[in-house]
């Protein structure tokens, strides 16, 4: 809202201490006891536990509606200026006494009035100047947006009036210049108090010492020795009698002094303790949030500091559940078995729209709630809601809602039984304080869990494609975040290729599901002993596969890797029997440049090996066709890369052949395993799984 000179009217904003309200109320019991305070309150929008809650701010608006029925009830016009003198012994305003008296002078406290008022309002800003012994100016500046009314200065001028009763039973004569609602910018007092007893009887001792030493100094040539001395004992009498006058007048008004020092000392010493409390709390929850990232011990650490710390009888933590239909009791204190019991089996229902629930509306609408009555709010609960109270004895209590960037989570509720404490303004602001903090760490748990699902799914599917792409590669594009799925690269690789012979004729005979079962089997185990020579099978050709040595990872001696697999291949198929004897393999090696990367599509790729290496492999292994006493053939390029091998001797020259689909001839070396070649025996059948027969075989 803006006024008519275009500044925000802060007529809602919160302006006013609620003792400063809280002195009115004091007044009017203590001078018109049949007033209804709490119908008065109530037409002001205020409620009894912000006024017990020193900490709670009003608005403009709300003060103006309290004076507005104050005045048309009680129909005195000075009530505003009463109110503000009653300040000097009002209970609820006791901070002027224990500001008033912190200090040994009416004038030591008066100038110290500016520093007292923020704590009282934020509507405007309040300067003193000293003018004099017993007088001083007092300056109250509107802030911006604030328009006070004509009440409220007369409630000034009762509260400066009354400072002075603290220290002379006296009220200050104040004069009132300069007025902002006499077409002045500032409201100015001029305030002048009277002397306390104590100063003006030191005054007096001061004035009849000098006075003394001036006559016995004029008296001394005129009068005998023995009158003069005379005189001199009287006049110390005097002074002596004095001084202790006005010293037993001093003690007096220090022991005043002290008394109220003392009330304010231990107002001050409980404010410390909450404060102290309030401040642990937060230390720990901090500390649990900080390191916990299971939910349940995370809200059980909470709580435990709660009970800990604050002063609430019983308090209690509900969370959504997963579809957020429902709001589920998860941990609590406080609360006896049966209780407990109670609060498991019941649940706020979320997808109710007409609810009117104060745990729901909290936290639909993400706005905390304080009942210090919950007679007040009866008639607005459900059957269902009444009878929950009912069973859980509740009479008062807090509800916060816990959010996390918008979201809502859950409520923490707390309240009191035993306690005569009324809930506080203050108490809502702490766990208002709490309540993100917590937010944020179960959305922290959460995210940590899932995160800790999605590892286990990535690892899942890692596993599972790897059994289609080489691990390296899978490594290089999640690590990297490649993109350009198809970028090729050349490398020098050494292919491998492996066909069984005759066995499709072999296995015509045989059960799908047997040849299937046979094919599984025996790659399985050649997967093993390739993967252990660091090589990777690219694919399988029916009843034979393609691998690859030397990429994706880069490898100086992959010529004698894939040779090691050829002849370890070669050990292990003796163990396989198909119609009676063993099956024969043929292997062909080559070495040389390929281009790898992934060939396909965007609908579907394959990692794969292409070129003339690729190809001169694969004609190189039917090479075996021809040469049945060597199961490995391999071109010279392969044989010149495994020159020092222990089976390099071994390897005969079959000469110059015929590649199929090229026209020169390529130079081609075969090798039969072994069967005690010490290399062989030592390799055994190391990581092998056991073998296992297949039916009807």
């Amino acid at each position: 809202m803006a006024s008519g000179n275009g500044l925000r009217n802060r007529i809602d904003d919160s302006l006013y201490n609620s003792r400063i309200i809280s002195t009115f109320v004091e007044y009017i019991e203590k001078h018109y006891p049949d007033l209804d305070i709490d119908s008065i309150l109530s037409y002001a929008g205020i409620t009894n536990y912000e006024l017990a809650d020193q900490g709670h701010w009003l608005s403009q608006r709300q003060v103006d509606r309290f004076y507005e029925i104050m005045a048309q009830k009680t129909g005195n016009p000075n009530l505003s200026q009463e109110a503000g003198r009653y300040a000097a012994s009002s209970n609820a305003s006791g901070a002027v006494r224990q500001y008033a008296l912190g200090f040994m002078t009416p004038a030591a406290a008066y100038w110290v009035v500016e520093k007292i008022a923020p704590h009282f309002t934020r509507a405007s800003t309040l300067k003193t100047k000293k003018l004099g012994n017993h007088k001083i100016e007092v300056i109250a500046t509107p802030n911006l947006g604030v328009f006070e009314k004509p009440y409220q200065c007369d409630n000034r001028i009762g509260f400066l009036e009354s400072i002075s009763k603290v220290f002379t039973n006296k009220f200050a004569k104040i004069e009132h210049p300069t007025c902002i609602h006499r077409d002045g910018d500032i409201c100015r007092y001029i305030i002048t108090w009277e002397k306390t007893f104590s100063f003006m009887w030191r005054r007096t001792r001061n004035y009849l010492i000098s006075f003394s030493l001036l006559v016995c100094a004029a008296l001394y040539f005129f009068i005998p020795p023995i009158f003069w001395a005379a005189l001199i004992f009287l006049f110390i009498s005097l002074i002596v009698g004095i001084s202790f006058y006005s010293g037993h007048l001093e003690k007096e008004e220090l022991a005043k002094n002290l008394e109220g020092q003392s009330d304010a000392a231990k107002l001050l010493l409980d404010q410390i303790n909450i404060r102290y409390n309030d401040a642990l709390l937060v230390k720990e929850i901090g500390q649990a949030t900080s390191i916990l990232l299971d939910i349940q011990k995370l809200l059980k650490s909470v709580m435990e500091a709660m009970e800990k710390w604050l002063d609430f009888d019983r308090g209690g933590i509900w969370l959504t559940n997963e579809e957020k239909t429902h709001l589920v009791y998860n941990v609590g204190y406080g609360h006896r078995p049966e209780i407990e019991k109670i609060l498991r089996d019941s649940d706020f229902h979320l997808d109710c729209p007409h609810s009117k629930g104060v745990v729901v509306q909290a936290f639909k609408e993400q706005k905390p709630s304080l009942v210090n009555d919950i007679g007040e709010i009866e008639k607005y609960l459900s059957k269902r809601s009444l009878e929950f109270v009912k069973n859980t004895g509740a009479q008062s209590f807090i509800c916060v809602p816990i959010v996390f960037e918008g979201e809502s989570l859950g409520v923490i509720l707390v309240d009191n039984l035993s306690s005569k404490n009324p809930l506080t303004q203050s108490d809502m602001s702490l766990l208002l304080g709490i309540a993100p903090q917590i937010g944020i760490s179960i959305h922290n748990a959460i995210s940590y869990k899932r995160l800790q699902e999605s590892k286990e799914r990535e690892q899942n599917l890692r596993e599972l494609f790897e059994k289609y792409v080489p691990a390296p590669i899978i490594k290089q594009y999640v690590g990297s975040g490649e993109i350009d799925l198809f970028r090729g690269e050349e490398s020098s690789i050494t292919a491998l290729f492996l066909d069984i012979r005759g066995f499709t004729s072999s296995s015509e005979a045989m059960d799908a599901r047997d040849v299937v079962s046979f094919l599984n089997d025996y790659f399985e185990r050649c997967s093993i002993v390739i993967s252990e020579e660091r090589g990777h099978i690219n694919k399988y050709t029916g009843d034979g596969f393609f691998a690859i040595f030397g990429a994706p990872e880069t490898l100086e001696n992959h010529t004698t890797l894939a040779f090691n697999s050829a002849c370890k291949i070669l050990e292990l198929t003796r163990g396989f029997i198909l119609e009676g004897k063993t099956i024969e393999v043929g292997i062909g090696l080559h070495t040389g440049k390929a281009i790898l990367g992934n060939i396909g599509s965007q609908t579907k790729i394959e990692y794969t090996a292409v070129g003339d290496t690729v190809n001169t492999a694969a004609r190189i292994q039917e090479f075996t066709k021809i040469f049945h006493e060597f199961p490995i053939i391999m071109s010279r390029d392969a044989w010149d890369e495994i020159v020092g091998h222990p089976y390099h001797h071994e390897i005969r020259n079959l000469g110059m052949q015929k590649i199929r689909g090229k026209k020169e001839k390529l130079e081609a070396f075969g090798f039969k395993t072994l069967k005690d070649h010490p290399l062989l025996m030592a390799q055994g059948n190391k990581g092998f799984i056991p073998l296992q027969r297949i039916k009807g075989v």
